[in-house]
């Protein structure tokens, strides 16, 4: 059995690591509003797996079926709801441009943009978290693979959300952290952009294939 969580800790590092919307979300407001924004964000988003694991193991234990057009209908609304972020974002990055003065010398975004509330922060977070596509697929229907890492079923649902929060928790905090240093600072302002463009990207293209 401890190849079968062994193999699970691997998917589901990958799964977080891989630069998507969550991860672009976390290092847009770790650049834009500072570590504090970024940790708040995270726990949005770890609340919002939480959620989402609860409907898979309801799924598993046959509490109810999840529909597949109220399945589409929460990831089309989160696409939205992700293109809103880096569309928004995006907006606020040139403005800034535009609006500061060449001669000054480069601080950190967080410093020169408007505070965010942690509670909007955790809000952005839960968000983008519960609507997205590829969470909402591996809890429905990756997550049930793992649930004979041990005789017990409860002890297995328990093990495996352990598992996906710690490392949540610890990989999202892990990119807030290193876009605070000195060489990702240097780059902000692109590594912003990017973060935003890739969220509108990931919206558009989510939407799109969920409308085939």
């Amino acid at each position: 059995m401890l190849e079968i969580l062994l193999t699970y800790i691997l998917a589901v590092f990958l799964l977080i690591a891989t630069p998507g919307p969550v991860i672009a979300l976390i290092i847009r407001n770790s650049s834009f509003y500072g570590f504090k924004t970024a940790l708040f964000t995270s726990i949005g988003t770890n609340f919002a797996s939480l959620i989402l694991i609860a409907f898979a193991i309801a799924v598993i234990l046959g509490v109810f079926k999840i529909s597949p057009f109220i399945l589409s209908i929460i990831s089309l609304l989160g696409c939205a709801f992700i293109f809103y972020l880096g569309a928004s974002s995006l907006y606020l990055a040139f403005k800034n441009y535009k609006n500061k003065s060449h001669l000054e010398i480069p601080q950190p975004l967080y410093k020169q943009n408007p505070t965010k509330t942690f509670t909007s922060s955790f809000l952005e977070g839960f968000g983008i978290a519960i609507g997205n596509p590829k969470d909402i697929i591996f809890f429905v229907a990756f997550f049930p693979q793992f649930i004979h890492i041990t005789d017990s079923i409860a002890l297995s649902l328990s093990i495996l959300v352990f598992v996906w929060i710690l490392l949540d928790f610890s990989i999202l905090v892990s990119y807030a952290a290193l876009t605070q240093k000195a060489i990702f600072l240097k780059y902000q302002n692109l590594i912003a952009i990017m973060s935003d463009v890739i969220l509108m990207l990931v919206g558009i293209f989510g939407a799109y294939y969920l409308l085939q």
